[in-house]
């Protein structure tokens, strides 16, 4: 089963802390870490990088349970940011940037 986009548009099916859960990759799992680590200078267990998707019931990668974005849509009853009015807006701002994968994938359910 094909997971559906993130609210904010990043497709779960392809992050790897997804494809990690799923997988049982602890290796996958480590590189989380270590990445996270050596961008923002601290440490996260390696539970904080398990998510089953974030339309899932189940684990979400820590910032990603508490994320604005995702709780904005959902507050508002959407599955997506797409069926918003105010897409693309501040709240998504950090994410949807210059050639932003996930912003496109957005403008293209708004769209079709």
């Amino acid at each position: 089963m094909a997971l559906p986009l993130s609210p904010c548009g990043i497709d779960c099916s392809i992050c790897d802390a997804y494809k990690a859960t799923q997988n049982n990759d602890m290796e996958l799992k480590q590189k989380l870490a270590d990445d996270y680590k050596r961008r923002f200078n601290a440490e996260k267990p390696l539970t904080e990088f398990e998510c089953d998707g974030c339309t899932e019931a189940g684990r979400k990668i820590s910032f990603c349970a508490q994320c604005d974005i995702r709780n904005c849509a959902f507050g508002k009853g959407f599955a997506t940011c797409a069926e918003c009015a105010d897409f693309p807006c501040e709240t998504g701002g950090f994410i949807w940037t210059t050639n932003s994968v996930s912003k496109a994938n957005l403008e293209g359910l708004k769209h079709s």
